[in-house]
């Protein structure tokens, strides 16, 4: 029959390595729900990597369970490999258990080593061989580290159940090494669930009435209009408004599109028109120029300051006029021969012309050979 003091030893070392076996498994839950919050909050809701307070909860539990997991193999190593333990254990079962650390503990520590040490910068072939070789060593130490830990556990239950000891029940110690440290984490993403939800909510707002300007305005010149819903439907892309001109066939011939940023800033505006090879090129700048005059009416229209429009460059709003170099090789040129031109290229707003086209070996009738006009922030 056991004393009260080795009675309370048995289920120490019972507890003990199951402790240390569950707070290296919450380590790597841990890891994983902080990834799987990040998600959620990054692409669900629109924010940006990790908020301090989360890092902070992450880092310290994470820190907690990698020196609860230590402690505990420590101590219970050490404990059973103590003189009274070895003595208890011999007259309950006739012997010794074996509690060394499995060989695979060093092993996958040397092959993780070995991976670092063939990791290069240069070559991707021996990149993918050090990363292969890091997982496997980290699988064969967690591996050895699982089956020290059991057998340290069933030597401590093989004694209860020799003297009919019953054994306390493992799910208060799952809660409290595993549950507790993924509730906490959890918990502590809710302040920024809260937050990312309301800046989420007040982003779609402002871009919902940006976009709203802007096809209330291309509205009458155009055929047609398409708009994003940012109420509807939140897009970390962005969103867009476009203005159509057809054709009496329906065809689209020139169009514009605004478009803005995730919270609802424009950072581009690209006004695009057909070329038919069929007209003269005075013709076809003349179509050009008409169309982009038009749109531009329509969106010089709106009053961005009373809208509270936010501008990621005011050259976004610049009218779109042709320069005389894209004009003269337009004029001069060939309906065959791309041409590329600068019109503003700053810190914070590149501006080009562009004449899109393909060669004359290439082109067919499925061709669409256009002259566009395009304004894009430079995002910081």
């Amino acid at each position: 029959m056991l004393s009260t003091s080795d009675a309370k030893l048995v289920k120490r070392y019972y507890l003990l390595p199951k402790a240390a076996w569950y707070s290296l498994a919450a380590l790597f839950l841990t890891g994983g729900l902080a990834i799987l919050l990040v998600m959620i909050d990054n692409i669900g809701l629109g924010s940006k990597g990790f908020g301090g307070l989360q890092l902070i909860a992450m880092a310290a539990l994470m820190i907690a369970e990698g020196a609860v997991c230590i402690a505990c193999g420590v101590v219970a190593r050490r404990g059973l490999g103590s003189a009274h333990w070895q003595e208890l254990e011999h007259e309950a079962i006739g012997g010794n258990a074996n509690i060394g650390t499995n060989p695979a503990v060093a092993g996958g520590i040397g092959v993780a080593a070995a991976g670092r040490l063939v990791d290069t910068p240069d070559n991707d072939d021996l990149d993918a061989l050090s990363a292969g070789l890091e997982i496997a060593g980290a699988a064969m130490s967690a591996y050895g580290f699982f089956d020290t830990m059991r057998r340290m556990s069933r030597a401590a239950a093989a004694v209860a159940r020799a003297h009919g000891m019953e054994l306390p029940g493992l799910g208060r110690t799952r809660l409290l090494v595993i549950g507790l440290p993924l509730l906490l984490l959890t918990l502590s993403f809710v302040p920024r669930f809260i937050d990312s939800t309301a800046q989420s909510s007040a982003s779609q707002e402002v871009s919902a009435d940006t976009i709203q300007a802007f096809n209330a305005a291309l509205e009458p010149v155009c055929s047609y209009t398409l708009a994003d819903d940012p109420l509807e439907h939140r897009q970390d892309s962005g969103y867009r408004v476009s203005g159509n001109i057809t054709d009496e066939d329906g065809d689209i011939v020139a169009s514009v599109s605004v478009e803005t940023d995730e919270c609802g800033a424009v950072d581009s505006v690209v006004y695009n028109a057909d070329v038919d090879i069929a007209r003269t090129p005075e013709e076809n700048l003349a179509f050009v120029e008409e169309c982009f005059a038009r749109f531009y009416e329509a969106i010089s229209s709106v009053d961005v300051k009373a809208e509270r429009i936010e501008l990621l460059d005011t050259g976004l709003v610049n009218a779109p006029v042709l320069p005389d170099q894209f004009r003269q090789a337009f004029l001069t040129g060939d309906y065959y021969t791309a041409i590329d031109t600068d019109l503003d290229d700053t810190s914070t707003l590149r501006a080009w012309a562009l004449f899109d086209t393909e060669p004359k070996e290439e082109f067919d009738e499925y061709t669409s050979p256009r002259i566009s006009i395009h304004l894009m922030a430079r995002r910081s």
